[in-house]
């Protein structure tokens, strides 16, 4: 992989603790915490840990320089253990154990992918990459779904996968060729009617027209009389909403509709309606996320009804398997 590897004190499984079982070698993952001219240095606690903050992480920290003349913090930790910091930041810790299992799979999987020396860090703390909490992210759980799962990651003829998850997928998991324009022969779209009824599956809310108006150059359309949903594609999202109005018709990206009204307000780009209602849309969809990959409530649905996190991996990433 051409990853740097670092010399730690065996983690005792499960605890965050330290082991006498002797020396164990581990690629580091470098996590850029923060960008800018001026960032508050760390303080250093002990060989294996530090606080910045109000956080405290495993590893060591290093300033290293970004593009136009910033610099950046990272985190230079083990693997395993900044996957202790992944997967209850993405998944609760009260979840079944089969479903954090899977998440710690998919999250070893993608940061091994994510490891380039050549660049001054390899992921990000944020959902941009994964989330990332440090030791305030980790749980008894999810430390235990990393060390059940050691070294295991999603294959694909013989060489590392490239995955992908989000929170619900809706009912109906995203092409990645819809969401990316990368066709990946393992990540498609199919139904899935494990995050039925789930808190993300379907939503609505209320969008002020003004705000998108001004923001996608909406005006020159006149007085708005509805909106159409147009490109449904295999993954049946639409890539395009056409806003008919009274002197025109004005279409812009799905994707640029949900980044102007926020994306924590249009939840993802499986609309299923937008309606002009007075001086706001209602807007109606399903799913939280990009949906390409394992949906997240549905591997939760799944793990609960006995299938185990091997099974899981398989339903969201057919044609793959565990190596």
């Amino acid at each position: 992989m051409g990853a740097a590897l670092v010399a730690l004190p065996r983690v005792a499984r499960a605890t965050g603790g330290l082991d006498v079982g002797g020396a164990v070698k581990e690629p580091a993952v470098r996590i850029l915490l923060a960008s800018g001219a001026n960032i508050p240095p760390p303080d250093q606690l002990d060989a294996w840990y530090f606080a910045w903050n109000g956080r405290t992480y495993r590893g060591g920290f290093a300033f290293v320089p970004l593009l136009g003349g910033k610099q950046g913090l990272i985190d230079v930790v083990p693997l395993d253990s900044y996957l202790y910091g992944v997967v209850s930041s993405e998944v609760s810790p009260a979840w079944p154990a089969e479903a954090q299992k899977a998440q710690a799979i998919l999250a070893r999987t993608y940061v091994t992918t994510k490891l380039r020396p050549d660049k001054p860090y390899d992921v990000v703390a944020t959902d941009s990459d994964q989330h990332y909490g440090g030791i305030d992210g980790e749980s008894v759980e999810g430390r235990g779904a990393v060390d059940a799962t050691a070294g295991k990651i999603v294959t694909y003829a013989g060489s590392i996968a490239h995955v992908a998850f989000s929170a619900c997928c809706g009912g109906r998991t995203a092409d990645s060729a819809d969401v990316w324009s990368a066709s990946v022969p393992y990540l498609l779209s199919f139904a899935d009617p494990h995050c039925a009824g789930t808190p993300a599956y379907r939503w609505e809310a209320r969008v002020p027209y003004a705000a998108v108006q001004q923001r996608l150059d909406l005006g020159r359309a006149g007085a708005l009389r509805s909106v159409q949903l147009r490109e449904l594609g295999s993954s049946l999202r639409p890539r395009q909403l056409a806003f008919a109005g009274s002197a025109a018709t004005v279409e812009v990206g799905t994707d640029q509709f949900r980044s102007a009204a926020g994306a924590a307000v249009v939840r993802s780009t499986f609309l299923r309606g937008v309606t002009p209602s007075g001086d706001d849309l209602l807007v109606t969809g399903n799913g939280r996320g990009h949906g390409v990959g394992m949906c997240q409530w549905g591997a939760r649905e799944m793990a609960a009804a006995g299938s185990s996190a091997a099974e899981i991996v398989a339903f969201y990433f057919p044609k793959t398997a565990l190596g």
